[in-house]
């Protein structure tokens, strides 16, 4: 078939236009966090964190998780909590680096889903122990009960316009509802539900119920009445978000994947494919709004010796003093060319040279001054020893984080200025670095 040129740059136009519209042709501002249920009350569990469009996946959080149900971000403080069913405990995390901080809470009975409410506090539901929904100060503060009726195995939780609570029961199938004070007003909805996990409301009112037996996700209307299957074809779906745009992420643990499907329930495609990060049963699904790269801040974890592994044997020892906000550093080098042959040193090699290089530091970097130490004998007090205190040029340090950083020098005297890509010789003191970096 032969095109002319008018309809080839029709076909062109059309297939830009299809990629420019294709779910994944655009990047999006938002991270993916799936909880992996793994096996259950048996690991490997994990929460994993993808890219908006599903892809690049990371393993974000392994530390003390012990059957995790479901994530929350706390912006105000950069933190992220994650229930654990087993433990009964709430762990609190570092929210860009997945770091453990501290326990949130513990004592709960097999606490599953946790979401802010309307008043700005954090509720958790208990599926075993008294089974009642328990609410706390976003800082951890325990607030006891709000509601006084248990639920066996509830999975599910979320409010209508008017502020009322609704709770779905896997074991008794059914969702209940408590006023704005967390009293009982009775079941909502106790018919078509075979194993209820995830409930959330749509913008007409309507009342989606995720079911993991069904295979399905049911409506109800605002008044409780059976409207029929909203999206069928799932496999033990639990997990579920709504994007920007209104499309609805279920995950779908008998093949280990999250589904996409439009505000309507029409499936799309499989956002995250089946064991993409090695992802088992997905059980709850969080977006994060895409977080500008955090700057380290300089602590006392940095203290170390660091150099430019191209340039082996020269380097630069690192000492912070985090009081005084000041950094102090050695510069252990060479001179800009080699001594004659026939130079000889008492101690050590003709062409060895050190400077020092001092001064404050704010947020990620230092701003230092060079200092030429000269006249001094080998451990000797006499002749003293001097420095001009007007120093000999600048030297800038810049960390990328606590394993990584950038020298920039301007060494007056001579007129040359460079830079040096710098690491640590040791990887001792970065656990220390990160620890002290998330403070």
């Amino acid at each position: 078939m032969k095109f002319t040129k008018p309809l080839l740059a029709a076909l062109l136009l059309l297939l830009f236009l299809a990629l420019l519209w294709s779910p994944k042709a655009t990047a999006q501002d938002y991270d993916i966090y799936v909880s992996d249920a793994g096996n259950f009350s048996r690991p490997p569990w994990q929460i994993l964190k993808f890219d908006g469009n599903g892809e690049n996946p990371e393993v974000f959080i392994t530390e003390n998780l012990d059957w995790p149900h479901d994530i929350v971000f706390l912006e105000g403080s950069n933190s992220v909590l994650v229930s654990n069913f087993n433990s009964g405990r709430i762990d609190r995390y570092n929210a860009d680096t997945g770091r453990f901080i501290d326990i949130f809470a513990s004592g709960l009975g097999g606490p599953t889903r946790m979401k802010i409410g309307p008043d700005g506090r954090l509720y958790v539901i208990q599926a075993s122990g008294t089974q009642r929904v328990r609410r706390f100060e976003l800082d951890g503060t325990p607030l006891g009960d709000f509601t006084f009726f248990g639920l066996p195995r509830g999975l599910g939780m979320d409010w209508d316009t008017q502020g009322n609570l609704f709770v779905s029961s896997y074991d008794w199938r059914i969702v209940r509802l408590f006023d704005q004070q967390g009293g009982d007003m009775g079941s909502f909805v106790n018919s078509y539900l075979a194993g209820p996990t995830n409930i959330w409301f749509r913008p007409n009112g309507d009342l989606l119920v995720s079911d993991y037996d069904s295979n399905t996700v049911w409506r109800f209307d605002f008044t409780g009445l059976y409207q029929g299957p909203f999206i069928q074809g799932l496999s033990q779906p639990e997990g579920v978000a709504v994007l920007p745009n209104g499309n609805i992420l279920l995950g779908n643990g008998g093949t280990s994947s999250v589904r996409m499907y439009t505000p309507d329930g029409v499936y799309i495609e499989d956002l995250i494919t089946s064991g993409s990060g090695g992802l088992i049963r997905p059980n709850a699904i969080v977006l994060r709004e895409r977080q500008p790269s955090p700057r380290l801040q300089i602590n006392a974890g940095l203290n170390d010796a660091w150099y430019n592994p191209i340039t082996d044997g020269q380097g630069f020892l690192v000492t912070v003093y985090p009081d005084q906000e000041r950094m102090f550093v050695a510069w252990y080098t060479y001179d800009t060319e080699r001594p004659p042959d026939d130079v000889t040193a008492n101690l050590g090699e003709p062409g060895h040279r050190w400077l020092t290089a001092q001064g404050p530091y704010d947020g990620d970097s230092a701003e230092l001054t060079i200092f030429v130490t000269e006249g001094g004998v080998f451990d000797a007090a006499q002749p003293p020893a001097t420095t001009d205190q007007a120093g000999d040029g600048t030297l800038t340090i810049e960390f990328a984080d606590c394993t990584e950083g950038l020298v920039t020098y301007q060494i007056t005297s001579l007129g040359i200025s460079g830079e040096i890509p710098i690491e640590r010789i040791a990887l001792d003191n970065v656990a220390l670095c990160e620890e002290l970096a998330d403070r």
